[in-house]
C-alpha cells in the first residue's frame, strides 16, 4: 500500500523526537517505508526512541512502522564524554506492612552493582503509609549518594484528572554542593562549608501500585542530584601481613 506523505513531513515529524539528530528514511518502489536510519545521542535507551518513532508514524500518518526497519546509531555529546553522568539508582524491591493504624516500610535500591535499603516507620492511615514509603526510598538514597547527605520529605500528594493518576513527592535535600553550586530542582543556597540546600520535586504517573509509583517519584526527584553529586568513590583496602617481630 502506497502512502502519499511527503518526505520532508516524515523527517521533520521523526527529528522533532527527544535526542534524535539526523533521520535518513529509504522507500521501496511502491513508496512503502523500507527503512529509517536514526543519528541519536546516549541520554534515551534506543528501545525508547524506536517506540517514540512508532507512536508518531502511527499518529501523525497512520502508518503502522514495523520496530525492525529502524536503525539507530548512538552518537556520545562531547560533553557527555567530558563529564559522564553518574548511574542513577533502580528500585528492586518495596516490602511494607502495617497494622492498627501504624505502618512500616523497607525499600530496596540499586546502582552500579551496590545494593542498599531504607527503612520508615509511622502512622499509616490517611495516605500515611505512601509518607513511609517515600522515607524510605529517601533513607536508602542517603547510603547510595554518601556521608553528609540529608533527604527530607515535605508531601506526598496524588492527583487524578479523569482516568489518569500520578504522585508528586516534594522534599528538600542538603548536603556537600557539586557541579557549580547551581540549583537542582529548586531554590539552592550554600555557605563556606559546602553545604547545600535544594527544593526537589518529582512525579510519576500510575494505574494501579501507588506505592511503586511513589518510590519512583522520590527517586524522579533526586535525579538531578544524583548527577550533580556523581557516583561515591569505592575506597579499595589492601591487606598487608603483620610484620614480624
Amino acid at each position: 500500500m502506497q502512502h502519499e506523505v511527503p518526505d520532508d513531513k516524515i523527517k521533520r515529524a521523526i527529528g522533532s523526537l527527544p535526542d534524535v539528530q539526523a533521520c535518513n528514511v529509504e522507500y521501496n518502489p511502491d513508496g512503502t517505508i523500507s527503512a529509517v536510519h536514526i543519528v541519536s545521542s546516549t541520554k534515551r535507551a534506543p528501545k525508547q526512541i524506536v517506540r517514540d518513532i512508532e507512536s508518531v508514524m502511527l499518529a501523525d500518518f497512520g502508518i503502522k512502522l514495523d520496530h525492525r526497519k529502524i536503525s539507530i546509531a548512538r552518537v556520545e555529546d562531547r560533553d557527555e564524554a567530558r563529564h559522564p553522568r553518574a548511574q542513577r539508582p533502580k528500585l528492586v524491591e518495596i516490602t511494607s506492612s502495617s497494622s492498627g493504624g501504624k505502618g512500616s516500610v523497607e525499600v530496596s535500591l540499586e546502582r552500579a552493582g551496590l545494593e542498599v535499603s531504607g527503612e520508615a516507620e509511622g502512622v499509616a492511615w490517611g495516605g500515611g503509609l505512601l509518607r513511609l514509603v517515600a522515607q524510605a526510598t529517601f533513607r536508602a538514597l542517603e547510603k547510595l549518594v554518601g556521608e553528609g547527605a540529608s533527604f527530607e520529605l515535605l508531601d506526598v500528594v496524588r492527583l487524578k484528572s479523569g482516568e489518569r493518576q500520578a504522585v508528586v513527592v516534594l522534599a528538600n535535600f542538603a548536603g556537600r554542593a557539586g557541579g557549580g553550586g547551581g540549583s537542582a530542582g529548586g531554590s539552592a543556597s550554600g555557605g563556606a562549608s559546602g553545604a547545600d540546600t535544594r527544593g526537589l520535586a518529582g512525579c510519576v504517573q500510575f494505574d494501579e501500585d501507588e506505592q511503586k509509583a511513589t518510590a519512583l517519584a522520590a527517586l524522579d526527584a533526586s535525579n538531578r542530584i544524583i548527577e550533580v553529586l556523581g557516583q561515591p568513590e569505592q575506597t579499595e583496602y589492601e591487606v598487608s601481613p603483620f610484620p614480624e617481630d
